[in-house]
């Protein structure tokens, strides 16, 4: 998979949070306007968790916008707003999920396959 970096490709967010969810998620949201600022959301959709680790519900949203960036810098970008918003290794073993921005769809190719196939993705992509 090549991306040339001259060329848009339309960029697919999945965001969640499980803790302080709305605060959280509208913290990663203001950041993301400022790196991205064509980024359109989503509505924003309440989820069970899928995994015994994680108690309490998940509050998400998609995000989408054109960029020249390739998948791979997008994630970098992605993965400092997730700590600026407060998000450390330790959350995942304590079953809390205080932010998570993953990319899951560059242009035609669908970089996280699983993601992209869950039933509140598949919905929340008809409320852009």
């Amino acid at each position: 998979m090549h991306f040339n970096n001259f060329f848009m490709h339309t960029i697919l967010l999945s965001i969640g949070s499980n803790t302080f969810a709305k605060t959280n998620i509208d913290k990663a949201k203001r950041m993301l306007v400022r790196t991205f600022p064509d980024i359109v959301f989503s509505s924003p959709t309440l989820t069970e968790p899928s995994d015994e680790k994680y108690v309490f519900p998940f509050r998400n949203i998609l995000a989408r916008f054109d960029s020249e960036l390739t998948p791979q810098e997008i994630k970098e970008k992605t993965k400092m707003i997730e700590i600026a918003v407060g998000r450390s290794p330790k959350d995942k073993y304590l079953g809390r999920v205080i932010i998570d921005i993953d990319v899951i769809k560059c242009g035609d190719d669908i970089l996280r396959p699983n993601d992209y196939e869950r039933e509140y993705v598949q919905e929340l992509l008809t409320t852009f």
